[in-house]
């Protein structure tokens, strides 16, 4: 256990800025581009569904005593099963490490850098990130606490200036074309949600006594991210045009002015982008040294360098935006949901194996 354990508030400013931009941002066109104006129904019903999942998550946790989970895994099982899990592991969070990199850079470049090019934006996120990650979870959680605060004053800001521009009408009629795409939807709303499965990757920096209500609490906050502007987002542009616009949350900005002479506040949108993105990709790549339990300071430096260097040079391969929203859109949100749900199983199994030869003991 850490000597100096992830208090619950740190824990939140983590998810709700990692998490919260998944949901709040990547997710929402895809959501929209399945469900169209079913969306918010496809994220209701699928935060709804969560609760059902997150026992299991608890148990896994209970069962490890919050070990780090490859040192459970190899003292209590073997190696090899160690090494499959932190393996799949570090592949999903080297995913989640170059879409929010590559999509990080798209929204720079087509917002308010236009003329920048793309390899100095990567340098710069790149260069900031690894500083972040090579501290690790400790100065994550420290930076989040800094972070989040202003971006929740802003959400907030966002959300009471666009209500003279919502039409609650646009919300209906309600599932119109049937449950298929709500159900299509709830797979893009889920693969956002079931992010919070990255919490076994660092339970080992959580206080000894973590309970359930916490991972409700903090699996709800971050997860309900996603309905507030997808709602929006159907009221303020209508079913349709929300579905063809790439940044539906960032939209919202351009709709509000602050009096007479500022007439432009989307700048603001650019804090809560950066500070969830730069948590985001910290911690991703932070945590892939844990899953392996590397506390070698030269071989965790190493390794991260090498992970950088990977995510870096990936998102300079040039590719359309639609390509890579075709991509997030067939394959890399559907694979994760599944690899989190085999993962969650995989070692909820073994938990359960544990559990009885603690039982027969």
């Amino acid at each position: 256990m850490n000597n100096n354990p992830l208090n619950i508030i740190q824990l939140i400013c983590i998810f709700m800025l990692s998490i919260g931009l998944m949901n709040h941002v990547i997710v929402i066109p895809l959501l929209l581009d399945a469900a169209g104006r079913d969306a918010w129904i496809s994220a209701i019903i699928a935060l709804g569904a969560l609760p059902l999942w997150l026992p299991l998550l608890y148990f896994i946790m209970k069962q490890s005593k919050q070990m780090n989970l490859f040192l459970w895994l190899k003292t209590e099982f073997n190696s090899a099963i160690a090494y499959f899990v932190a393996i799949l592991g570090s592949l999903l969070l080297l995913v989640i490490s170059y879409v929010t990199l590559s999509d990080t850079v798209t929204f720079t470049t087509t917002t308010y850098l236009t003329r920048t090019p793309d390899w100095a934006i990567l340098f710069t996120l790149t260069v900031m990130c690894f500083y972040n990650a090579y501290y690790g979870i400790p100065s994550i959680a420290k930076t989040a606490v800094i972070l989040l605060p202003l971006v929740s004053i802003f959400g907030i800001l966002v959300a009471i200036a666009t209500i003279p521009h919502k039409d609650y009408s646009l919300l209906k009629p309600i599932m119109a074309n049937g449950f298929a795409p709500v159900f299509k939807g709830m797979i893009y709303a889920g693969a956002g949600y079931v992010e919070i499965f990255l919490i076994l990757f660092m339970q080992h920096h959580l206080q000894a006594r973590f309970s359930f209500k916490a991972l409700f609490i903090i699996s709800l906050l971050a997860a309900s991210l996603s309905i507030g502007p997808t709602i929006g987002a159907i009221m303020e542009f209508g079913p349709k045009e929300a579905t063809n616009l790439r940044y539906p949350a960032f939209e919202g900005w351009r709709l509000i002015s602050l009096g007479t002479y500022i007439e432009y506040l989307d700048f603001l949108a650019v804090y809560q982008w950066m500070s969830g993105a730069f948590i985001r990709i910290s911690l991703a790549t932070a945590l892939i040294p844990e899953l392996f339990h590397i506390t070698d300071k030269k071989a965790r430096l190493r390794i991260l360098i090498i992970i950088y260097i990977t995510i870096f040079l990936l998102s300079l391969i040039p590719i359309s935006d639609d390509k890579f929203l075709s991509l997030l859109y067939q394959l890399v949100l559907p694979f994760s949901l599944l690899l989190i749900f085999f993962l969650s199983l995989f070692v909820g199994m073994l938990s359960l194996i544990t559990y009885f030869k603690k039982r027969r003991a």
